[in-house]
């Protein structure tokens, strides 16, 4: 069933934003294949990348085929998007060779609420994304604690704190141990019931320190993963557009 979604979204919204007669400001795979949880909100989100993609002038293509990274493929998108992806192997050997070479080597990367539940086997994309998924409370209403407001995806949010609701997940590690990652975003902790754990026993949600957005330089490319994304009603949000539009633009190293 969700195949059927997502080509009829593809054959409703186009594979591309952009007629082919004009020149795009941006070239965007926005990949959405899982092998795990599928996300009720993939076919809004999509919806909400294509009205993006209308309104900035760029290319969208949505795809759940995995053929399409290989060198010659990648080398014509300026970011590639793992949106809501979940589970392993997704890509082959080969395909994952291709997906690093094409960020090492100056592509953008930006991983969607469940790319840090994408691919526990494969170190480089553990590198790649920051962390991984470990699980979340309910969705509730959270304060967000905006630590770099210059950025070009967290611009939007025009304040030091913001009320925010979505599902918001716990790492396997804090990312700000990592000292390539640069954290733009984290949560209050006090400000939402993170102690509610239905579904993942055993395990510890509270992280103290607690990043949810983040970034880094990746060889010459860049790489962009915000953990914010699970209900279908937030793509509707402008503030939501907003951050992902300045996170494809970080990316794809336009307009920085």
């Amino acid at each position: 069933m969700k195949k059927i979604i997502i080509l009829a979204l593809c054959v409703l919204y186009g594979i591309s934003s952009t007629s082919k007669a004009a020149q795009p400001n941006l070239r965007v795979m926005i990949f959405t294949k899982t092998a795990g949880f599928y996300h009720a909100s993939i076919p809004n989100a999509m919806k909400a990348f294509y009205e993006i993609g209308r309104k900035q002038k760029w290319q969208i293509t949505f795809t759940e085929d995995s053929t399409l990274f290989t060198d010659q493929e990648l080398k014509k998108f300026d970011a590639v998007v793992f949106l809501l992806t979940t589970g392993n192997n997704l890509l082959n050997e080969k395909q994952k060779v291709a997906l690093q070479h094409y960020v090492e080597n100056g592509g953008g990367f930006v991983g969607v609420h469940t790319a840090t539940d994408t691919e526990y086997k494969w170190p480089w994309y553990e590198k790649l994304v920051g962390a991984h998924f470990l699980g979340h409370p309910p969705v509730h209403e959270g304060k967000l604690v905006i630590e770099n407001k210059n950025h070009p995806s967290t611009q939007c949010f025009e304040a030091d704190t913001v009320k925010w609701t979505d599902e918001f997940y716990t790492f396997d590690r804090n990312p700000r141990l990592n000292t390539n990652l640069a954290i733009l975003v984290s949560i209050d902790e006090k400000s939402y019931n993170i102690t509610e754990n239905p579904w993942f026993k055993n395990v510890n949600l509270v992280m103290g320190d607690h990043p949810l957005i983040w970034c880094q330089q990746v060889g010459k490319g860049r790489s962009f993963q915000t953990a914010l994304g699970h209900t279908p009603e937030v793509y509707d949000n402008s503030l939501f557009r907003k951050h992902l539009t300045g996170a494809i633009q970080w990316a794809a190293a336009k307009n920085n």
